[in-house]
């Protein structure tokens, strides 16, 4: 009677032994099987074209990083060649504008108790309080006859630094030459306006000069 019971609980054993190895089996299958599904999925996903959604979807990639549209046809980029400088001394020098700049210079002293407006035919172009200001005006002249008018206002005793000596002068040229610069001929002054440190009045001077 022990010997049958032996022989049952041996098989009964076996047959669980089986039964683990079959599981086994099973859990090894199933984890292969959701291994290469997440492989073809992740590979389906990648080359899956990318879709265009209404902005605010979960998951959306930005308006940047989407791909273009196959209809759209891609944009060839032209580069222009480099252009290199020429060796000829010549050909290298900067073009010389042909058209003649008119610029008003100012100099002299400063704080001489006026501030002078100028106008060239009826354009204000710039008020001056002392020396160095050099103001381009070419747009305002035209060819023939051209009025310049210099409006000096007296800004009183507190802006004069030189009251009663008449050789502290203010002085606004109206130039011509090829382009504007400090330093002139004389030759190429057109007008010439002074306001002194001893005058204290307002002033509406008008001049004249003549422009090809």
């Amino acid at each position: 009677m022990s010997q049958q019971t032996a022989v049952q609980a041996a098989k009964k054993k076996g047959g669980e032994l089986v039964k683990a190895l079959l599981d086994l089996v099973i859990l090894a299958l199933l984890l292969a099987g959701a291994g290469f599904g997440g492989y073809f999925w992740g590979l389906h996903e990648r080359l899956a074209p990318i879709q265009e959604v209404p902005p605010g979807t979960v998951g959306a990639l930005p308006a940047t990083a989407a791909a273009p549209s196959p209809s759209t046809a891609p944009v060839k980029t032209v580069t222009e060649p480099t252009k290199t400088a020429s060796a000829d001394p010549v050909a290298s020098a900067p073009a010389k504008n042909g058209k003649t700049k008119y610029w008003i210079s100012s100099s002299g002293d400063e704080y001489i108790g006026y501030s002078i407006t100028a106008k060239v035919n009826g354009n204000a172009v710039d008020s001056f309080f002392g020396p160095g200001k050099n103001v381009d005006v070419t747009r305002y002249v035209k060819s023939g006859d051209n009025a310049v008018t210099f409006e000096a206002k007296a800004l009183g005793e507190q802006y004069n630094k030189h009251d009663g000596d008449a050789k502290s002068i203010l002085t606004l040229q109206l130039v011509k030459g090829s382009h504007v610069q400090e330093e002139f001929k004389s030759s190429d002054v057109l007008v010439t306006y002074k306001r002194n440190a001893t005058e204290s009045e307002d002033f509406n001077d008008t001049e004249h000069f003549l422009a090809k």
